[in-house]
């Protein structure tokens, strides 16, 4: 653990014109926990606000929009939330995120890039330190607190079954559930609820996948030409990663996304046996132990070559 949740608060308490930042692609838990601690920071008086994201889905739009800056504001203070490093804050924000102050975050992988830094590698999801520090500073969960937090908690642990959950973790969701969060109305939101254009990339995902190591690794590519033809967004896509694993006998899921730049978004989902974030820190990515991501900056053929080069070569340390 680098830093403690008191002095966490303790800068945060001490702080005014504040602006929370988020990371690139947000997920339930960097917009959940920055939602939930601006609207914590603003109980304690303070000048809060969440940095506008241009690639925030509808999915968790809600979380984060109605917290954006006015025109013209100057922040203070910089806090960045769930992000594991700096390049996974967005170019928009690049006028923030050479100095930030406070660094929250529960990725392994965080060295820590601000001034103040509090990285809790055993954390399930970032709104568990981030519900934490709610409570150190004094401040009460509210039912609005308390849903950013919940979604933050579910989506990162995939509605509380993956291996990363805790006692902890349940024990701040019932925190949130105390608070008048309706988890079972989020769950289904969440996990249980696909747009047709879900349906529709998953089918041609499960068709195209392909099988190496005795099985023990599947590779799913969604391309371009997909995306257009379902009309799949970035919130179709959300959790999709998650697929290849659940597969009888695999140990490693790779999900390769093209990106309209030409560059192939990958995202590696495994069981106990293999370390995702040692497959990603080799094509200079990161994450957790079980789930990591990268971007590669070549084509889905090409990235898939260099991505199973490296996973079969990591899975062989691994079980050796």
């Amino acid at each position: 653990m680098i830093g403690t949740v008191s002095r966490a608060a303790e800068v945060l308490k001490a702080a005014d014109n504040i602006i929370i930042l988020t990371h690139r692609r947000p997920d339930g838990d960097t917009a959940g926990s920055a939602g939930a601690l601006c609207l914590a920071l603003r109980k304690l008086g303070k000048k809060a606000f969440v940095a506008s994201n241009s690639e925030i889905t509808r999915r968790y739009a809600s979380l984060i929009v109605p917290y954006a800056p006015y025109d013209g504001f100057e922040p203070d203070f910089v806090v960045s939330v769930d992000c594991a490093d700096r390049g996974m804050i967005p170019a928009e924000m690049a006028q923030y995120a050479q100095h930030v102050d406070l660094v929250i975050d529960h990725h392994r992988s965080n060295e820590g890039f601000g001034t103040d830094n509090l990285v809790m590698g055993h954390r399930a999801a970032c709104a568990e330190i981030i519900c934490a520090v709610i409570e150190e500073m004094g401040i009460s969960l509210d039912s609005s607190i308390a849903e950013g937090i919940y979604v933050g908690a579910s989506t990162d642990t995939g509605c509380f079954k993956f291996s990363n959950t805790t006692s902890n973790t349940h024990l701040v969701a019932a925190k949130c559930l105390d608070a008048g969060v309706d988890g079972g109305e989020i769950n289904r939101a969440l996990f249980e609820t696909k747009s047709r254009a879900r349906y529709e990339i998953e089918g041609m995902l499960f068709s195209g996948m392909r099988f190496y190591h005795d099985g023990k690794i599947a590779i799913a590519l969604i391309t371009r030409e997909a995306k257009q033809k379902t009309g799949a967004d970035w919130d179709d896509l959300d959790a999709i990663a998650g697929i290849p694993r659940q597969i009888e006998g695999v140990e490693v899921g790779l999900t390769l996304t093209e990106l309209d730049n030409g560059d192939t978004k990958v995202s590696v989902r495994t069981t106990k046996e293999v370390d995702a974030s040692a497959i990603c820190t080799q094509v200079g990515g990161g994450g957790h132990i079980r789930a990591a991501g990268a971007t590669l900056h070549c084509g889905s053929e090409e990235a898939i070559r260099r991505m199973l080069e490296v996973t079969e070569r990591v899975y062989a340390g691994e079980t050796a």
